[in-house]
């Protein structure tokens, strides 16, 4: 009679086991996600507010340039045609 307890209630038990066990691993899986967007975030933000990257950060985030740099155009060579 134990036995049989034991088995019903374990049979009642295990669907909601597997589910536990499913929404467990989509956690995991979001978590690892967030963890890797976290480490990406915080490598820009000590990229951003090192001081020796200022002008380079400056560069992409506008439309700003230095005023030491030079701009270089590229153009498409000329074709003369000889007769």
């Amino acid at each position: 009679m134990l036995c049989a307890a034991a088995f019903t209630g374990l049979s009642k038990l295990w669907p909601y086991h597997s589910s536990q066990q499913t929404k467990l691993r989509e956690v995991r899986a979001e978590v690892k996600l967030t963890e890797e967007r976290v480490k990406h975030l915080q490598e820009d933000f000590s990229r951003f507010f090192d001081p020796k990257q200022a002008r380079s950060v400056m560069q992409e985030q506008s439309y700003r340039v230095d005023p030491a740099q030079r701009q270089v155009v590229w153009q498409e060579p000329e074709i003369v045609d000889e007769y």
